[in-house]
């Protein structure tokens, strides 16, 4: 996760050349993808593997996968889940 002048920057706007908003300011709210095992910030979906499974009853479950290492991301919320307190 990068964050630069307290500017939450998307570590994936290398790889989605089409997308404009790589860098939320402070003020702007909103949720993102963390990657934890890479420790990556993705600000929108075009950074993500969309891995759909379907259960033994039918149940079709979308799963959010890393670009990166193929792992679980989680959401997390701007600007609050990103700044601890210590």
């Amino acid at each position: 996760m990068t964050i630069i002048a307290q500017h939450l920057t998307c570590d994936f706007k290398d790889r989605c050349k089409s997308c404009r908003k790589y860098l939320w300011p402070p003020k702007q709210k909103g949720r993102y993808f963390y990657c934890t095992d890479c420790n990556s910030a993705i600000l929108c979906d075009r950074g993500l593997i969309q891995n759909f499974t379907t259960d033994k009853d039918g149940i079709i479950q979308k799963k959010n996968l890393c670009m990166k290492c193929n792992n679980d991301v989680i959401e997390r919320m701007w600007p609050e889940d990103t700044f601890e307190i210590e």
